[in-house]
């Protein structure tokens, strides 16, 4: 597995401490174009992943066309940068990236249509992550907020929550 410090921007080294120690339930990591924030936050993901046997991922964008070719990309880089790419196999219809050993997904969706949010599902383990890029396109926190009900409202145990790039992290 390669170098952290070589992934992640000096500039999300507390953050991610934070993060391994438990410390909050939401990150809300904010910065233009080349802050890092995406890479950041696909690097813990799958790390988090890979260290919790029973943790999946939902990945969100405003507008799904915009998914693979942002943050699935951006996941892809992740997995090859930490070496752990003979682990993961990538599916582009549905899109999706899968832990081999374990089965534990990441799911990719688009938020304009809501509703069908609502039916994601996990066959093993729980959604500890949930990631929303370019939190702009959304139409402001109650519209995440709504979507966060959905999700939780069927009994998914949500650990985090990152969103353009912000976060949310709780104790299962």
């Amino acid at each position: 597995m390669s170098d952290l410090t070589k992934l992640i921007a000096p500039s999300f080294y507390g953050v991610h401490h934070d993060i391994k120690a438990g410390r909050h339930t939401h990150y809300w990591l904010k910065g233009g174009r080349g802050s890092t924030k995406s890479s950041f936050i696909s690097v813990e993901i799958i790390l988090g992943m890979m260290q919790d046997t029973a943790a999946n991922a939902l990945v969100l964008r405003k507008v799904a066309v915009n998914l693979k070719d942002s943050v699935y990309e951006q996941l892809l880089w992740a997995i090859e940068a930490l070496g752990v790419e003979h682990l993961w196999k990538a599916k582009l219809s549905p899109l999706q990236l899968s832990y081999i050993p374990t089965g534990q997904r990441i799911l990719f969706r688009g938020a304009d249509e809501p509703k069908k949010i609502k039916s994601t599902k996990f066959r093993k383990g729980y959604c500890k992550y949930i990631w929303y890029e370019e939190a702009d396109e959304f139409a402001g926190m109650q519209e995440i907020r709504t979507i966060n009900q959905s999700l939780m409202r069927i009994g998914m145990n949500i650990w985090a929550r990152w969103s353009a790039a912000a976060v949310r992290y709780s104790t299962t």
